[in-house]
């Protein structure tokens, strides 16, 4: 592809109570190879100082007309298509759909070709995105796009390359799991990808709509992914785009939230889109497994929240944070 041509990426990165590991993103977007491309930060509500000092590491970086500031009609209003950033704030968090819902919404409204939606706890490689947009304009059947993703603290080891849903059981698999990166072939024949990077074109999202809100936090990317493949779209991930995760390896390391929310989401899920004896067999293994997990862990706290989830399955809150 040539630079005249390449098509538009805007970078959508979700900020809550996560300035510095925004900010550590944000270094290494600055550094990348692929020219035509726009970061719109969404700040989700953030209790804490994160706006201010991701406001001002940007700018520091870059001159202050440079930056689009403020809610999103706000920065609609005062758009350039010049600028390189837009710093979006939300009234409430909304949770993880919510706040890339509207750094998507804003992309679109401005001409993108093509959404990125990365994780801010991140760091790419300088040349990730040009394989990951070449290999969508060369297959137009691919709906969603991502990369290898490794451990950041592990640097050669994979945490996700390929992904399967697995319906009688509702898990979730993450290929090369865990292991030293020694070439493994990307799977080629994908049902989940990561909501930890996505490119996504255009085409997408007009005809499947926009990440589902009602989840809240986890499992939003395997509801999304459902509707891009159910629409005859492929998931594909790139080998040459590498991007470095800063990501807890263990779920027992995380907490209440994490049990609750994925408890709830998972049961979601699973009535709504496995059939037959899956959609059985997948339930009893969510509720059953995932208790003695965290029994057998002694997570008594994240087994109550679990049962929690499960029991609050109907129960429309967004904003539960347990």
């Amino acid at each position: 592809m040539h630079t005249d041509v390449m098509p538009a990426v805007s970078i959508v990165l979700l900020n809550y109570k996560g300035a510095e590991v925004t900010i550590d993103c944000l270094k290494s977007l600055q550094k990348i190879s692929y020219p035509n491309y726009h970061i719109v930060i969404v700040d989700n509500a953030s209790p804490d100082d994160s706006m201010g000092k991701i406001a001002d590491y940007l700018k520091l970086q870059s001159h202050d007309e440079s930056i689009t500031y403020g809610t999103p009609d706000e920065a609609m209003k005062s758009h350039d298509s010049k600028r390189k950033f837009t710093f979006l704030q939300t009234c409430h968090n909304g949770g993880y759909g919510y706040g890339n819902n509207i750094g998507i919404k804003y992309a679109l409204k401005n001409d993108a070709d093509y959404v990125l939606v990365l994780n801010n706890d991140t760091v790419v490689d300088p040349e990730f995105l040009e394989p990951m947009v070449h290999m969508c304009e060369e297959d137009k059947s691919i709906g969603i796009a991502s990369g290898k993703i490794y451990f950041y603290d592990r640097p050669e080891v994979i945490w996700f390359n390929g992904g399967r849903f697995h319906p009688c059981t509702g898990r979730v698999e993450h290929v090369n799991y865990n292991e030293k990166d020694a070439g493994q072939d990307t799977l080629r024949k994908n049902t989940f990808i990561s909501g930890c990077m996505w490119l996504i074109p255009r085409r997408v999202f007009e005809t499947v709509g926009l990440i589902n809100e009602e989840y809240f936090m986890y499992l939003e990317d395997l509801e999304f992914c459902k509707r891009v493949l159910d629409a005859g779209y492929v998931l594909r991930v790139c080998e040459k785009s590498r991007v470095w995760h800063k990501v807890e390896r263990t779920h027992t390391q995380r907490g209440t939230f994490y049990a609750y929310w994925v408890a709830k989401n998972k049961i979601k899920y699973i009535k709504q889109y496995s059939k037959g004896v899956c959609k059985l067999t997948g339930i009893l293994y969510h509720v059953f497994y995932s208790s003695l997990f965290w029994i057998l862990n002694k997570r008594f706290d994240l087994f109550l929240a679990h049962l929690k989830g499960i029991l609050e399955i109907n129960k429309v809150d967004k904003m539960s944070t347990i």
